[in-house]
Order: C-alpha cells, then sequence, then structure tokens
C-alpha cells in the first residue's frame, strides 16, 4: 500500500494569526477554548484536545502556557486541524496580566492505494475534481479561522478587524 498525504496552509503567506490582551482575568482564555473549540467547529469530544498545560507559580507574576488542538472532518479524505498555543502570566495579588494566543491550520488530505494505482489514480481525480475542491477547503479553513479570532476578540474586549469573507458563511 502507498500512502499520500497533502498539507496545505490555511494562512499563507502568514504561519499565526496571534492576539496580545493586556487587562484583567488573562487566564479566562483558557476557559474560553475549553467552552467554545466544540460548539464552533461542530465536532466531537474526540476531535478536541488540551493536550499541554504548563504553569511556574515560583514567582510572581505567575507564568502559564497551554496547547490545544481541534480537528474537523471535512470530507472523504481530507481534514482541517486547528492548532492553538497560549502563553501569558497573571499576578498572584490581582488577578491581571497578559496572554498571546498564536492560531495556526492546515488542511491534511490523506489517500491510500496500491503503489502502481496510486500516481495515474491521483493525477485523474486531482486534475478532474480535487483542486477545485482543495481551494475551497484552504478558502473554509481561513474563514473558520478569521471567525474565531474576532469571537476572542470580541470577549476579551480587543479591537475585532473586518475581513472580506472568501465564502458564505
Amino acid at each position: 500500500m502507498a500512502k499520500l498525504t497533502i498539507r496545505d496552509d490555511c494562512l499563507t503567506p502568514d504561519r499565526y494569526i496571534r492576539i496580545k490582551y493586556t487587562g484583567p482575568n488573562p487566564w479566562g482564555i483558557q476557559d474560553f477554548l475549553a467552552s467554545t473549540l466544540k460548539q464552533y467547529f461542530h465536532v466531537s469530544s474526540s476531535k478536541v484536545n488540551n493536550y499541554r498545560i504548563n504553569w511556574d507559580i515560583t514567582g510572581d507574576p505567575i507564568g502559564f502556557y497551554s496547547r490545544w488542538w481541534a480537528r474537523k472532518e471535512v470530507g472523504r479524505f481530507t481534514e482541517l486541524s486547528f492548532s492553538f498555543k497560549v502563553i501569558g502570566n497573571r499576578g498572584k495579588t490581582r488577578n491581571e496580566g497578559t496572554f498571546s494566543l498564536s492560531i495556526d491550520a492546515r488542511v491534511i488530505t490523506n489517500f491510500n492505494a496500491w503503489g502502481p494505482l496510486l500516481k495515474p489514480f491521483w493525477a485523474m481525480y486531482s486534475y478532474m475534481f480535487f483542486n477545485r475542491v482543495r481551494r475551497k477547503y484552504i478558502e473554509q479553513c481561513r474563514d473558520y479561522l478569521m471567525n474565531y479570532r474576532n469571537m476572542v476578540k470580541e470577549n476579551f474586549n480587543v479591537e475585532t478587524t473586518e475581513i472580506p469573507k472568501t465564502r458564505g458563511f
């Protein structure tokens, strides 16, 4: 069996969306991510995960670091993979501080086939069908990210940014 994997960045030429926040309750970003990722991307609990969380309580301010991911299937062979990284700190006496949220996303397509058939099958499939669909998946991924970015900004009273939509949702 041969395997073909195609990974496309959703945000080219930029790699990340970054949001910087300074104000009260910087740890609130963790609660926000935990409560909104599953609902926003319309996925089950197995498609969202907080796989890393670190605290440094030795000094003032308290530092924290966290990583999240979400995966949304959009086709038989394709899924959207979102990665969230939070770095921040908050004061011990007052619940004020900062956080920086970085969001990255990719469109991942996997094909499996018997070795000699993979190349001709892939050439025909991509020429006739997949190149248009792949472009739509990348645009859908970008729209998901930009709309989620605005949700985060609205929740933390950071100025939202109007962006042109690539699709109508």
